[in-house]
């Protein structure tokens, strides 16, 4: 058992500097002044004693310099850290807290703590990735007020007009034609009779082609472009994409990306730091892969929605497969037409060049906001094929 333990002594409040011997015997100690450093002091001081359970023990840190706070407010140092590991371990009186900090240093000296550590915080980090942020955005979409919704919609509508959509050249005949036609026939199952619904046509081009879409925002505004009127060719066929539209607003998909991305942006940052630079590239890729994976899910739920009101309405969900198709179609054309200048200046591919594109396929499919066309055209002709049986629901 350590009787004593060599170490400096500094009164509260002072610089001043004595070599001291601290003893611990059952709930009490007892520093003992040796001598100060002006070699005159130190009959000034009389021996410190007090309860050992009150004592204040820093965090061991290596071998560097231990200190004790003591009762009286002065500072007891030692470089003996085993010594004082060793007292606090054997005193059944030492702090409850300096015990639970050494078993810590301890942990964090071994190699595999650290490595159990390790695995469990990947563990804990996917999980809530990939867990924790969908429920954590659900849950606080559906918890805001319709109001939050219309705000940021309003926002969203007034800042794309300014940059990025143009005024539509649909004749007014043929909007209010699809807009009385939303109302009888789509509005009624809209799910939620909170939401106001208001249809918009703009016309949407980039590098002067024109684009087909359509697309939702949280106050229910809905937003179709010129391209998707012309290329569709019936009443269905529009009304199956307002359908699917109809499905993000109700499962407040906007609201729960927001989140999502304003969720991970902070997690990357926390642990980052202020992002920039390279932090900044890592901040961008890490939300855009995790909110495409998320945005799938998403298409999917609307798919789902707008394939269930299709059977509900009696639209046979194929409308849905055919537009949908006709858009690729068409976006692959003005792709193919874009790139065929650069196209002429290419060397034939080869093997390994043919192979690269395969897994450029599937990247690209991986990063796409919407799920691979093929499954969704599959999951709407096994809708379709109930809606051939006279079935409202399709298990």
């Amino acid at each position: 058992m350590i009787n004593s333990i060599s170490g400096k002594w500094y009164p509260k409040d002072s610089s001043v500097q004595c070599a001291a011997q601290l003893t611990v015997a059952k709930t009490r100690y007892e520093v003992k002044i040796v001598s100060s450093e002006t070699g005159n002091d130190s009959e000034r001081h009389q021996n410190i004693t007090g309860q050992w359970s009150q004592v204040t023990i820093n965090d061991r840190l290596g071998n560097t310099e231990r200190k004790l706070t003591l009762t009286d407010g002065s500072l007891f140092t030692t470089h003996n850290n085993d010594a004082i590991d060793t007292i606090i371990n054997s005193n059944k009186n030492s702090d409850t807290a300096s015990k639970w900090r050494l078993r810590l240093h301890r942990h964090e000296t071994k190699m595999t703590s650290v490595l159990t550590m390790l695995v469990i915080t990947v563990v804990f980090v996917f999980s809530f990735i990939k867990w924790g942020i969908p429920w954590t955005s659900q849950t606080v979409a559906h918890a805001l007020p319709q109001q939050t919704g219309e705000f940021i919609g309003h926002q969203s509508l007034d800042f794309m007009d300014r940059y990025f959509l143009k005024p539509t050249q649909i004749s007014g005949t043929e909007q209010q034609q699809i807009i009385s036609r939303f109302k009888t026939r789509l509005k009624p199952f809209g799910g939620d009779d909170n939401i106001q619904y208001r249809l918009h046509f703009r016309d949407m081009s980039i590098g002067g082609s024109s684009l087909p879409n359509a697309f939702a925002l949280p106050s229910g505004d809905i937003i179709l472009t010129d391209k998707f009127v012309e290329l569709s060719q019936n009443d269905d066929e529009i009304d199956a994409v307002l359908l699917h539209e109809m499905g993000h607003v109700v499962e407040r998909h906007s609201l729960e990306m927001l989140t999502q991305n304003s969720l991970t942006t902070m997690i990357v940052i926390l642990v980052l730091g202020n992002p920039d630079g390279i932090s900044e590239i890592a901040t961008g890729l890490g939300t855009a892969l995790v909110s495409s994976h998320y945005s799938r899910q998403y298409e999917t739920e609307a798919d789902e929605f707008a394939f269930n009101k299709m059977l509900e309405i009696g639209i046979d969900p194929q409308a849905f497969v055919d537009i949908l198709s006709r858009m690729e179609e068409y976006s692959t054309t003005v792709s193919a037409t874009t790139d065929v200048d650069d196209a002429t200046h290419e060397h034939e591919h080869d093997d390994d060049e043919k192979a690269e594109e395969v897994e450029g396929e599937k990247l690209s499919d991986f990063l796409s906001t919407h799920p691979n066309t093929q499954l969704r055209i599959k999951m709407a002709e096994k809708y379709s094929k109930c809606f051939e049986q006279g079935l409202k629901v399709c298990e």
